[in-house]
């Protein structure tokens, strides 16, 4: 039997391929028989705690197939992490090439792809991963004219002698190993979620999988593809042969937004996706023209602020800080951790707390001092010269910014040991995700439009790139004009 579940956004794929799980598990087959494998460590495990919390007998040990492709011939291969290519790793042949390089993957597995602020790299890993030469990558013309083709095999080289004087793989040696070497398990039923995001060489594990299974079912949507320029192979996954089922009703996307997201993807011709029909759920939703942030009343609610590059999100954090509003962006809080747990402090002992030695301890560590230590007695902070009528802003005066910026969060109400109500993300990095209220940013590159005029590829990519954050609206639309008309996504036309 082979399926492939079509989950326009928001429909409730992993749901529907959980619920097939179970359908198996009730007609007798061992979970040990069932492979259920997702594109990122954070799906696997979203679907890892579904079932545990609808099977309180479960285990992580005894769910340990529900991982993602690369962790399963991490696994097979008896590798340690220790073996494992890390991002220091990177950095540090590029400190030995004179190179300064800065990782920005974090350990995260997606097709494997080296995700860095370096073209050669990158050019170098997307190569491994579609299995051609670095030379032919080269002539995609996605990279920059600064990109000297000579140098490419020289950093190919010092990449490999690394790996070798040091005994490490990457994800992608993982994955060919894995391929050659026939380590396979035998599953009766193997499930592939975000398929559309396979890379050819992950093609070629999910080959030996479904080799090795009496039953694939696969799940994917080939309208949020928006992983090419990693790799990925949507072409390979809208041709799979399977018997398709569409999932027909979307519990995120209201009318509106769908109406634009049609119409998104009407820009796609008919031959080059898998049309299907779906519905939006029964409320309007809203969607607001904006030409600025400050047009948004982000001061209530939560929030996902959306732009293609991260450069436009990177603008936008002095902005939100002048605003007061307390935000992230790339899993980091937008104020400094540290000035905050000394304010903390210190506002306890204003109020009447008595502080531990280490409290104050950390507190006078933070001021630049040293706090004179006492095992016999705890001191107060007036002791040292502090008052309990002093305001903390007063005493963290040599951060003013930084102060301010603390201040004026909270005393707009804002909690700031919880997560942030506002989150920056790319499209990308936000793929999967949903919010309330969405700010979409429509500003794009000259890189990116001109990938587009040479490709039809990139212009479909491109097309559902933005079809894919237009979606993660759950309620309110906030679409920011680009700042020259010309170097944005054309969205007005299309409403």
């Amino acid at each position: 039997m082979m399926r492939k579940i079509l989950g326009p956004p928001g429909t409730g794929k992993t749901t529907k391929l959980l619920k097939y799980v179970k359908t198996f598990l009730k007609l007798g087959t061992p979970l040990d028989k069932i492979g259920y494998f997702a594109f990122t460590k954070k799906a696997a495990n979203e679907a890892k705690g579904r079932m545990l919390n609808d099977f309180p007998t479960l285990t992580n040990k005894k769910l340990k197939r529900f991982q993602t492709l690369h962790s399963l011939a991490f696994e097979r291969l008896g590798m340690k992490k220790s073996q494992v290519m890390q991002d220091e790793h990177y950095e540090d042949i590029g400190k030995q090439l004179g190179i300064e390089v800065t990782m920005y993957s974090d350990g995260e597995e997606h097709t494997g792809f080296i995700d860095s602020d370096n073209e050669y790299f990158n050019l170098i890993s997307i190569a491994r991963i579609k299995g051609v030469t670095s030379q032919a990558e080269y002539n995609t013309d996605m990279y920059s004219w600064a990109v000297d083709k000579n140098l490419i095999p020289i950093l190919e080289d010092e990449i490999n002698n690394y790996k070798e004087a040091y005994h490490l793989l990457d994800y992608t040696d993982m994955i060919d190993k894995f391929i050659v070497a026939e380590m396979c398990p035998k599953f009766d039923v193997v499930f592939i979620d975000e398929a559309q995001d396979l890379s050819p060489i992950q093609w070629k594990m999910f080959d030996v999988l479904k080799k090795n299974s009496k039953h694939v079912i696969i799940a994917g949507d080939d309208d949020q593809a928006i992983y090419g320029w990693a790799g990925a192979d949507v072409k390979r996954f809208q041709q799979e042969p399977a018997k398709e089922i569409v999932l027909p009703q979307s519990y995120r996307v209201p009318k509106l937004i769908q109406r634009i997201a049609d119409n998104i993807l009407n820009r796609i011709p008919d031959d080059r996706r898998i049309k299907k029909s779906w519905n939006a759920r029964d409320e309007d939703g809203t969607i607001h023209p904006i030409s600025s942030i400050e047009d948004v009343p982000l001061h209530e609610g939560k929030w996902l602020v959306l732009a293609r590059y991260n450069d436009k999100l990177i603008r936008l954090k002095p902005i939100l800080q002048d605003m007061g509003i307390y935000f992230e962006y790339k899993g980091r809080k937008s104020y400094r951790a540290r000035l905050y747990n000394a304010v903390q402090t210190f506002t306890r002992w204003t109020n009447g707390s008595l502080l531990s030695l280490s409290e104050c301890t950390d507190l006078f560590e933070y001021l630049g001092k040293k706090f004179p230590f006492n095992e016999e007695r705890m001191y107060e902070l007036k002791e040292l010269g502090y008052s309990h009528t002093q305001r903390w802003f007063d005493v963290f005066e040599t951060e003013p910014e930084d102060s301010l910026y603390i201040r004026n969060m909270l005393s707009q109400g804002e909690k700031l040991d919880v997560p942030a109500r506002v989150v920056l993300s790319t499209i990308h990095s936000a793929k999967g995700g949903e919010a309330e209220n969405i700010v979409l940013i429509l500003d794009n590159t000259k890189n990116i439009r001109e990938a587009i005029e040479r490709s039809p590829d990139k212009e479909d990519e491109e097309n559902r790139i933005w079809y894919v954050g237009v979606t993660r609206t759950k309620q309110n639309l906030y679409i920011m004009a680009a700042k020259k008309e010309a170097n944005g996504y054309d969205i007005e036309s299309i409403q």
